[in-house]
C-alpha cells in the first residue's frame, strides 16, 4: 500500500466537528490548511483575533453582525471566514456561543476556531484569561513549533514567566538545557500541562497535539522524542508531526502502539521451553524483551501461558535489568503481563487475549514472537516509523521478498482479529487486506527466523 496522511485523517476527523486551535505559532496556517482539506462546508472563525491580512486566506468573509450571506457563500466556495469586526490590522473575534450555533446550522459541516494568540512565538503558556475555547468544542489542537527548541525561553515562548512556572517540578535538566534553552521534554511538558496546552479542554473533547515546523531529520527525531513524552498524558489521543505551510503538511502521526510479546507456547518441537534458553548474558525471551523495550513503543505487554511461573519470573528479572541500564526507555517500571488460559489452543488466542485487555487509547499492536531475539530495535523502530508515516492499517517487514515478523495491526482490524477461528493466525488479516498492507523492506534476515528446533537454536545462539 502507498499513501499519505491527509490533514483530516491525521487529526482523526471523520464527521462534523467544532475544532479549537490553541498554543504557539502556526495555528492560523494549520486552520486554513485544514479548512481547504475538509470535505463539506467549513466555517473559519476566531474567539480572540487574527491579523486582517489573514482574511485574504479565505475565499469569502462574513461579519458576525450579518450572517445572511453565509449560506450562499458556503454553497459557492465551500468555506468562509466569520469575524466580528475589523479594527486597523486586526480582525476581532466572535461571541463565545456563536461557533456552536454555526455548527448547528444545516448548511455547516465543520467549524474551525482560533482560540488563542501567541504573538508569532512558536510556543506559549496561557494567561489567566486564555484560551478562549467555545462551548461545544469536540476537538482541541494544541500547537507548538519545533523551532522553539534549542533557543532561550525568553526568545521563543510567549509569556515565558508563566512557562517557567509550568516547568517547575520537572526533573532537573529535563525541560531546560544548561543554557536555558527549551528541550523536547520541556516542550512536551508545556503542551500537556493542565495549565498549559491542555488548559480549558472541555470534558468529552479530544486533544490532538500538532508539532509544527518538522523540517529535516534532526527536527523529526526531536519531534518523535517529544511525541513519546506527550503520549504519556492520557488526555492526548495522538500527536501529529508536520509543517502546516507545506503542500503535504503531515509527516507522521504518533499513536499509542502496544508491543505484544508472545511467550505462551509449549515449544514442542524444541523439547524444552525455548524462551528460557540462554542467549548471551540473558535468555531468548530476555533479549527479545530488551529489544522491544528499547524501541519507540508506547508500552509492552507480555502474554504468558505454558510454564507461566518460570516465564514470568525470568521475564521480570530481565525487564528490570534492562530498565536499570536504560531508565529512559520503556514506559513503566514493571513489565505488564497477562496470562492466557487458552494458550494450548494456539498463538492466536494469545493475540486475542491481548487485544481484549488493551485500553481504548491503544491504536495498534505490534505482535512480536518471544523467540525472535535477533530482531533488532532498529528494525522494530523502522516498522513503527512506517506506521506513523502512512495511514496503513497493517505493517509487515519483508526480507528478500518474503514477509516476516513482527507485524503491526491497527485498531480498525481488532474486531476482525477477535472473530478469527482458533486455528487461524494474524497473518490471515494480511492476506485478506493486501490493499491496506504496508510492506517495509528491511535488511534484517532475523524477521524470517524463529527458534523452533534445537539445531536452529544451536546454529543461531551467540557464542
Amino acid at each position: 500500500m502507498s499513501g499519505h496522511w491527509t490533514l483530516p485523517a491525521a487529526l482523526g476527523i471523520g464527521g462534523p466537528e467544532l475544532v479549537a486551535f490553541v498554543g504557539g505559532g502556526g495555528k492560523s496556517s494549520l486552520m486554513f490548511a485544514l479548512a481547504a482539506a475538509l470535505p463539506g462546508r467549513v466555517v473559519i472563525t476566531t474567539t480572540t483575533r487574527i491579523f486582517a491580512a489573514q482574511m485574504r486566506l479565505a475565499p469569502a468573509v462574513v461579519y458576525a453582525g450579518d450572517l445572511a450571506p453565509l449560506g450562499p457563500l458556503l454553497a459557492r466556495h465551500g468555506r468562509c471566514l466569520v469575524v466580528g469586526h475589523v479594527d486597523g490590522d486586526k480582525a476581532h473575534g466572535v461571541d463565545l456561543d456563536l461557533p456552536a450555533r454555526l455548527l448547528a446550522r444545516p448548511d455547516v459541516d465543520f467549524v474551525l476556531v482560533e482560540a488563542d494568540g501567541s504573538r508569532m512565538r512558536p510556543a506559549k503558556a496561557p494567561a489567566d484569561h486564555e484560551p478562549v475555547i467555545p462551548p461545544g468544542t469536540t476537538l482541541v489542537v494544541p500547537v507548538a513549533g519545533l523551532d522553539a527548541l534549542e533557543k532561550p525561553l525568553d526568545e521563543v515562548v510567549h509569556r515565558p514567566e508563566q512557562a517557567r512556572a509550568l516547568l517547575v517540578g520537572a526533573t532537573a535538566g529535563e525541560s531546560l538545557a544548561a543554557d536555558g534553552a527549551l528541550t523536547p521534554a520541556g516542550l512536551a511538558r508545556l503542551l500537556t500541562h493542565p495549565q498549559g496546552g491542555l488548559k480549558g479542554v472541555p470534558d468529552g473533547a479530544r486533544a490532538v497535539v500538532w508539532l509544527n515546523k518538522v523540517e529535516g531529520e534532526g527536527r523529526l527525531e526531536q519531534g518523535r522524542a517529544a511525541a513519546r513524552l506527550i503520549l504519556r498524558q492520557p488526555r492526548v489521543s495522538r500527536v501529529v508531526l508536520g509543517a502546516a505551510a507545506r503542500a503535504a503538511p503531515v509527516r507522521e502521526v504518533a499513536r499509542r502502539v502496544t508491543g505484544v510479546v508472545l511467550a505462551a507456547g509449549e515449544s514442542r518441537r524444541m523439547g524444552t521451553n525455548k524462551l528460557l534458553l540462554p542467549w548471551g548474558e540473558t535468555t531468548v525471551l530476555g533479549r527479545t524483551l530488551a529489544n522491544v523495550g528499547a524501541a519507540a513503543m508506547h508500552d509492552v505487554l507480555l502474554i504468558t501461558g505454558h510454564e507461566r511461573e518460570r516465564v514470568e519470573a525470568m521475564a521480570g528479572r530481565a525487564w528490570d535489568a534492562t530498565r536499570a541500564e536504560e531508565p529512559a526507555s520503556g514506559s513503566g517500571e514493571q513489565l505488564p503481563m497477562l496470562f492466557n488460559r487458552d494458550y494450548a489452543n494456539g498463538m492466536l488466542t494469545s493475540v486475542q487475549a491481548a487485544v481484549r485487555a488493551l485500553p481504548a487509547s491503544a491504536e495498534a499492536i505490534l505482535v512480536m514472537l518471544g523467540d525472535q531475539p535477533m530482531v533488532t530495535t532498529d528494525t522494530i523502530d523502522r516498522l513503527l516509523h512506517a506506521y506513523a508515516a502512512t495511514p496503513a492499517g497493517l505493517v509487515a517487514p519483508y526480507y528478500a521478498g518474503r514477509r516476516g515478523n513482527p507485524v503491526i495491526i491497527d485498531r480498525r482490524y481488532f474486531d476482525e482479529l477477535l472473530a478469527l477461528p482458533a486455528d487461524a493466525a494474524p497473518r490471515a488479516l494480511l492476506a485478506r487486506h493486501t490493499d491496506d498492507l504496508l510492506a517495509v523492506a528491511v535488511e534484517d534476515e532475523a524477521v524470517l527466523i524463529d527458534l523452533d528446533r534445537p539445531e536452529e537454536y544451536e546454529r543461531r545462539r551467540p557464542v
